[in-house]
């Protein structure tokens, strides 16, 4: 018999017995039927009752099952496996199902845990790292639970770890930059720390700091607040730094003012100097003692350093060039009655008139070589107003024409250079200023302007002989070169004359010049007596026309020659006809009929009689062409 049967067959006894007790105790029906009614609902409030806590059981092995599918896929992930959510293969019941599920649970944690051994140490590494570096540090790759450990994961940690090393090396690097510069500026100052941090940065300065004990210190200073901290107090120590800095020189100004006043020695101020060098408050009370003692005693030579003064005034009064005028516009320089204020003064007005001296420096270094300049020009006209001087039969002076060519180069290339550059500054300086500026009360401009003018009026001959290109020398094709004061050097060829590699031509120089001096004899006569050529030059041109000369009886004997050696060859007289000579610079024309036979005896006979009249090497002028005139050493005149 099952259950079930077994379940009714008693509840009838039951319900049976019950029937009869009823019965006895005289129950009416009704109320039996409601009494049967309730315990009816009470058992299958009972049944009910037992059939939701079995629907629970089941409803929570289920949702174990899913909590532990769902564990099993989150491990795989975070060990950057790739799963899809698809479900699970079920049993034939839950129990079953939960309990494959649970195995394959401690599977996969077992294979997370050890995984995650490692990753925990990078995320102590990093924790540790945020500590000190606080927001450098990429807080996200720290988890607080379910630790990714997949490959990518532990590669970006690494990566992170990285770069915290770098930037705990960078700041180390830096704070022992900082702490040597404080310690540095502790020193200089004279101060001491006031505070933890301040220790702690002396202490990580010590050299005997041990290695544990100097990174717990690196890692307690690194971080950004303590950075901020740090850059902060330098500021502070450079801001007293400057302050000191300023007060010094304030007081090294007046110190050496007063030395200069009082005259004191080199090695008393280089010591004093060399004993009190720093920036500490010793240092400074020092100094404005010394200034102090110093200027007490220069109340009692006041007389002196006002006559220093003034004179420092003059001499600024000159460097800047001021008329009567400017001078006299600051009164307390003229006054007798001495005083600390009158001091003052007299010492204000240098300090001002040094920076006007610096800020016309310019203006003043041009003005002075344009002085200067000017004089020389002035001393050597006045030295060489005398053409006797070169005659005279003192000492012997060979090279003073030299020399004075070489003023003359040297003034017109360096005096228009400067009044150029001092035109400009003058310019620019009355623009700006809207004033002229004035050489002793005189807009100096206009009086450069004025010699300007003065200069290019004079048209008188110059003081000391020079070389005139005559219209006489012109028309007797005379070329002048520069006075020759060296010595002596080998003869000039013919080549220098004409500047032309023809030959020829110098067979019939002197028919042409005959002719040329024949047909202008009356033009050289009405010359004035201000171009007459000086004895230099007339020196010049006795040796040009002997050396021509000779140069002319040198190719007439070529000539000669040459025709007695070559009859049986045909000599063209067209080369040296007028029409040549019209234009000696042009060529002989290839088309005309040869000049003369070649021949290769004709050649070495040639070249025979003149081997030395064209040579390519003598192609300038000739300096030495007073050579076979008289000694120009012996003209010169001793006038020192």
């Amino acid at each position: 018999m099952s259950s079930t049967d077994n379940l009714i067959s008693q509840l009838n006894e039951r319900l049976a017995q019950l029937h009869i007790i009823h019965n006895e105790i005289g129950t009416s029906s009704n109320k039996q039927q409601q009494q049967k009614r309730l315990l009816f609902e009470a058992m299958i409030r009972a049944a009910d009752q037992h059939v939701d806590q079995v629907v629970h059981e089941r409803n929570a092995l289920e949702d174990s099952i899913h909590a532990t599918h769902k564990r099993i896929l989150t491990l795989k992930r975070l060990m950057g496996e790739f799963v899809t959510d698809n479900g699970f293969v079920r049993k034939d019941t839950l129990l079953a199902t939960l309990q494959d599920l649970e195995m394959e649970k401690q599977v996969v944690q077992k294979q997370y845990e050890k995984r995650l051994e490692g990753v925990l140490v990078l995320q102590q590494e990093l924790i540790r790292f945020r500590e000190c570096l606080q927001s450098f540090v990429n807080s996200d790759l720290i988890a607080e639970q379910d630790t990714d450990v997949s490959t990518p994961a532990v590669a970006a940690m690494e990566e992170e770890i990285q770069r915290c090393q770098n930037e705990f090396r960078a700041r180390t690097q830096y704070l022992d930059k900082c702490v040597k510069q404080i310690v540095d500026l502790w020193m200089m100052l004279g101060l001491l720390p006031k505070d933890d941090r301040d220790s702690d940065l002396y202490q990580l300065y010590d050299a005997d700091v041990t290695a544990p004990e100097k990174l717990a210190l690196y890692n307690k200073l690194v971080s950004d607040d303590n950075i901020h901290d740090i850059e902060q107090r330098i500021k502070e120590l450079e801001t007293l730094q400057q302050e000191r800095e300023f007060r010094k020189q304030e007081i090294v100004h007046r110190l050496n003012h007063l030395w200069d006043r009082l005259k004191v020695p080199k090695h008393e101020r280089d010591a004093f100097r060399q004993k009190h060098n720093g920036l500490k408050e010793q240092d400074i009370q020092e100094y404005e003692k010394l200034v102090n003692d110093l200027s007490k005693l220069k109340s009692e030579r006041l007389d002196d350093f006002i006559q220093g003064a003034r004179d420092d005034l003059v001499r600024l009064w000159d460097q800047l060039y001021f008329s009567r005028e400017e001078r006299q516009q600051f009164k307390p320089a003229f006054e007798e009655q001495y005083s600390d204020t009158l001091l003052d003064l007299h010492e204000k007005e240098i300090s001002r008139l040094q920076l006007l001296v610096e800020d016309r420096r310019y203006i003043l270094d041009r003005i002075e070589r344009y002085m200067k300049l000017t004089e020389e020009v002035k001393e050597f006209e006045e030295i060489t107003n005398d053409p006797s001087r070169l005659f005279s039969r003192g000492q012997r002076d060979p090279g003073r024409l030299l020399r004075e060519e070489r003023f003359r180069k040297r003034i017109a290339r360096e005096l228009p250079k400067v009044k150029h550059e001092l035109e400009g500054a003058l310019l620019e300086f009355e623009v700006t200023h809207d004033k002229p500026f004035c050489v002793y009360g005189k807009p100096y401009l206009k009086e450069i302007m004025n010699n300007n003018n003065n200069g290019s009026s004079d048209t008188g001959n110059s003081r000391t002989p020079r070389r005139h290109q005559l219209q006489n020398d012109i028309e007797e094709e005379i070329c002048y070169s520069k006075a020759a004061t060296s010595p002596r050097f080998k003869s000039p060829s013919t080549r220098r004359l004409f500047r032309t590699p023809q030959p020829r031509r110098t067979f019939d120089f002197n028919a042409r010049l005959a002719q040329i001096n024949r047909s202008n004899p009356s033009q050289r006569q009405t010359k004035s007596t201000a171009d007459e050529p000086s004895i230099l030059h007339r020196v010049r041109a006795h040796n040009i026309r002997k050396r021509r000369a000779a140069i002319a009886k040198a190719g007439r004997s070529a000539q000669d020659r040459i025709s007695g050696s070559s009859s049986d060859y045909t000599f063209d007289s067209s080369l040296f006809s007028d029409t040549g000579a019209n234009d000696e610079n042009t060529a002989p024309s290839d088309n005309g009929s040869e000049h003369l036979a070649t021949t290769p005896s004709l050649q070495k006979s040639k070249q025979r009689s003149s081997p030395r009249l064209f040579s390519d090497d003598d192609d300038a002028l000739d300096f030495d062409i007073f050579d076979d005139g008289p000694e120009l050493s012996e003209l010169s005149a001793d006038e020192s």
